[in-house]
């Protein structure tokens, strides 16, 4: 039995897996709030499930993991995979950023746990990749190598934002200026918001707001900014095909790539991702990953590689 867990910045998610993937009946969650560390949500899960003897643990991290030891981006939380192995029993110990344990689900997802945004042929022998525009921003190749799935770490937010979308901001809202040094800089919530602002003129709209009146009366600048801010994500996703040769198709995370692509703005995203190209003879797929319980599945994936 090997136990997986998705650590956000606001909740933990915890679940056994066995070879078929995540037990979901023995899934909680638990608010980080309540509690110091990640030792003390674990040492609360094991005492509330009390589960048999376990083989391993993969821990999905929303911050940096650099080799051994990870970090939670909004919380003093450290994991270090070997303390953790000492200190429960456990015989391996993986920690994993939460867009690579994406990686590893994406191939693995139920279609009901994804939406269409572009419906093309997927073949599964193919190289994806997941696209994370939330908090932050980066990718996550995935690379089939018969059962197995190899999802290499890359650094996509901190890279110079491409010409195609800085020529699009200056052909349809010169008012934004070029503020956005990086891709992080604009795909995020932060940046999002600053689009919005900069577009419309107006500081104190709330982004999430704004999306909840797309299409209404007294919304129209939004909207349009919107719809605008919906071609630029096409515009990076064609690029991105491109770089990762991701002709297994594009999976789409975060609140930010939800919130917009799930509203009648996605249309101008879509439009943008059909448009020919001379790299490759047809156009990948591309979903929104709907599913909460997707990182678990991948970090179920990987429990089962080691």
């Amino acid at each position: 039995m090997n136990l997986i867990a998705d650590i956000g910045g606001t909740n933990a998610r915890l679940a056994l897996a066995g070879a078929d993937g995540p037990d979901l009946s023995t899934l909680r969650s638990y608010r980080n709030a309540d509690f110091a560390s990640f030792d003390a949500v674990l040492t609360r899960y094991l005492a509330d499930l009390s589960p048999p003897f376990l083989t391993a643990m993969v821990v999905a991290v929303a911050g940096p993991v650099k080799g051994t030891r990870a970090r939670l981006t909004n919380r003093d939380w450290h994991f270090h995979d070997a303390t953790l192995a000492e200190r429960f029993g456990i015989e391996k110990v993986r920690l994993i950023n939460d867009l690579t344990a994406l990686g590893h689900a994406a191939t693995r997802l139920d279609p009901a746990a994804l939406t269409p945004l572009v419906t093309a042929e997927a073949p599964a022998d193919q190289q994806a990749l997941v696209v994370g525009i939330g908090t932050g921003f980066n990718v996550s190749p995935v690379i089939p190598d018969g059962p197995r799935i190899t999802c290499p770490s890359v650094e996509a937010g901190h890279v110079s934002l491409p010409g195609s979308v800085l020529r699009q901001i200056t052909a349809h809202a010169p008012q934004v200026g070029d503020p956005y040094p990086t891709v992080e800089d604009l795909f995020s919530g932060r940046g999002f918001q600053d689009f919005l602002a900069r577009v419309t003129g107006d500081n104190t709209a709330d982004a999430a707001d704004l999306l909840v009146r797309y299409g209404t009366p007294g919304a129209k600048a939004a909207s349009a900014a919107i719809d605008l801010y919906a071609q630029l994500i096409g515009l990076l996703l064609r690029d991105l095909t491109l770089a990762h040769l991701a002709t297994g198709g594009l999976y789409l995370a975060g609140g930010v790539a939800r919130g917009i692509l799930s509203s009648p703005a996605a249309q101008h995203c879509e439009a943008i991702l059909r448009q020919p190209s001379r790299f490759y003879d047809r156009q990948p797929p591309a979903w929104i990953i709907t599913d909460d319980a997707a990182a678990l599945i991948g970090c179920a994936g990987v429990a089962a590689q080691l």
